[in-house]
């Protein structure tokens, strides 16, 4: 058995060299002729010469340069090293929180976190460059948050609920649920992708629909047990496919709704459609309650730096992706502080 310490080091060091890519991820995805994977190699942003394997090392070699180009001189962003820096640390954390008293125990746990984590550090990258979420993360990421659900613990009371109790779980499951998944899989799916334009009044692609096919087997499956006489099944890891797609339901309809009340108060589009896509994401990740409190975490630390960019900047346009993902990564990773905080502000309420 490796010691816990060394696993949390090893998921330091991991998430800095990860951080190190989520860096060329933020850079590379929004601008058009460029690909993550091509060209091959880091190269300088400002005279375009490759970057030498050892001007990479995470947050080091940065601090090595003194924040320059070694070939133009040209200063390189302090955004890198810190996103290096703030990705090893989610990495830890997550470790810390969810690996249990050694990591083995709950490594898939880790590594879906991980992998989200990262998710949301490069979407709150773009949309802080070029305000925009991208649909190539909101809408597939969905999807699958949704599929892999029952895997979740986080997501219900039962965190003991492990793969092989997942498993059994399915065994439980009689045939005909099936074939109501799939019959509602195939309705909703077509119907969305022949009766649903795409902005370019074109007819949607099966790409572009996959969230549509996903939701409608998701709802189908849920809706045959209900109707059928499965009530044990609730005890199951079917409730956490209840509740992600619950979570993502409230999630995309909130900031949906207050959008549309703010976009009649104020007679100008109040959110972007890309942020309820990414409250959809978020909310399949959380659940309903969680991402109900992590949208109020993201108003109060939107309010607050809103009025410094205000101040200080004179924009008054400011991305919410960013902050949307910070309170969910709270509600995630710190959902007992958080809830103990709460409790002692209810507290001075009530005497």
């Amino acid at each position: 058995m490796i010691p816990n310490s060394i696993l949390l080091l090893f998921s330091a060091l991991l998430g800095g060299t990860v951080g190190s890519f989520l860096n060329v991820c933020i850079y590379r995805i929004p601008i058009e002729g460029l690909r993550v994977s091509h060209p091959r190699g880091s190269f300088c942003p400002s005279c375009k010469s490759a970057v030498r394997w050892f001007d990479n090392v995470p947050v080091l070699a940065w601090m090595w340069l003194r924040g320059r180009c070694r070939d133009c001189s040209e200063p390189i962003s302090p955004r890198y090293p810190l996103v290096e820096a703030f990705t090893a640390a989610m990495f830890l954390l997550i470790s810390w929180r969810y690996g249990g008293e050694f990591l083995q125990q709950d490594l898939i746990s880790v590594l879906l976190l991980w992998i989200w984590i990262s998710i949301l550090i490069v979407v709150s990258g773009i949309d802080l460059d070029h305000r925009i979420i991208p649909d190539q993360f909101t809408i597939p990421g969905t999807a699958v948050l949704l599929l892999i659900s029952p895997w979740m613990p986080w997501l219900s009371d039962r965190p003991e609920v492990t793969g092989a109790a997942v498993q059994h779980g399915w065994s439980a499951i009689e045939s005909h649920v099936w074939w109501s998944a799939v019959a509602a899989m195939i309705l909703l799916g077509q119907a969305f992708q022949r009766l649903v334009p795409s902005w370019q009044k074109k007819r949607r692609t099966f790409q572009e629909s996959q969230l549509a096919y996903v939701v409608g087997g998701v709802v189908g499956f849920l809706a045959a047990i209900y109707l059928g006489d499965s009530d044990s099944l609730w005890n199951s890891p079917v409730d956490r496919i209840l509740m992600s797609v619950s979570g993502a339901a409230v999630g995309a309809g909130t900031i949906w709704g207050i959008g549309w009340i703010g976009s009649i108060i104020f007679r100008k589009p109040a959110m972007g459609f890309g942020d309820v896509k990414w409250m959809g994401l978020l909310g399949a990740t959380l659940g309903p309650e969680p991402i109900l409190v992590a949208f109020l975490i993201a108003c109060l630390l939107g309010s607050v730096v809103g009025i410094w960019w205000r101040v200080f900047r004179g924009s008054s346009y400011i991305p919410f992706g960013p902050f949307l993902a910070t309170g969910a990564a709270s509600m995630l990773l710190a959902r007992p502080q958080l809830q103990s905080i709460w409790e002692q502000y209810i507290g001075l309420f009530q005497g």
